[in-house]
């Protein structure tokens, strides 16, 4: 583990506020991007954001140094994503959260405050993504995600979903099928443009 990293989990663990703060802004972004694939309001990514750092700082004495902190915190990200879309209550609105909204410290933009070509493409490119995961039907979504971004394994979701391993895989099937075609769609609409 980095030294500074080191510091502020030290910080963290004895309750300075100045540490979790820093912890807080250094994985700001890191971590709304993982809400905002979950959830479609920025009103909701904020708060599943606010409730696992909540967790985090509660719950960082029972970090014991192994693995990825970042894992261990992301993981923790992870699970109030699924907590709070689980709630009985919660309604999925159809407003997407760009990912650039949610910049503490953007090191995207140039001295000159311009952006890159690379950066203006990747950004094109993250907003297409979270423009078409919003149409995926919600479990299909959440399967996506969890395999794709999270890394988890189909017995993983089945547990964590309530669901056999093999739902999971059609599931995970069917994204794929659906992001395909919305892919190739874009692809036709790019070169229709530039002719």
């Amino acid at each position: 583990m980095d030294p500074t990293l080191q510091y502020l989990l030290d910080g963290c663990k004895a309750n300075h506020r100045s540490a979790q703060k820093a912890l807080y802004y250094r994985y700001f972004n890191t971590f709304m991007s993982i809400a905002a694939r979950y959830v479609n309001t920025q009103a909701d990514a904020e708060e599943v954001l606010n409730n696992a750092f909540l967790r985090i700082f509660k719950h960082i004495s029972k970090y014991t140094g192994k693995g990825s902190f970042e894992g261990w915190m992301k993981r923790i990200v992870v699970n109030c994503c699924l907590t709070y879309i689980s709630r009985p209550n919660y309604a999925t609105l159809s407003r997407v959260i760009p990912l650039n909204d949610y910049s503490l410290n953007d090191d995207s933009h140039s001295s000159t405050g311009q952006m890159s070509s690379n950066t203006v493409e990747e950004k094109y490119n993250q907003e297409f993504l979270v423009d078409v995961l919003k149409h995926l039907p919600e479990t299909t979504k959440l399967v996506f995600n969890l395999y794709v971004f999270e890394e988890y394994n189909h017995s993983e979701i089945g547990e964590l979903l309530n669901m056999a391993e093999r739902t999971s895989q059609s599931h995970l099937a069917k994204a794929r099928k659906i992001l395909s075609e919305k892919i190739d769609r874009k692809e036709l609409i790019n070169k229709i443009q530039r002719v």
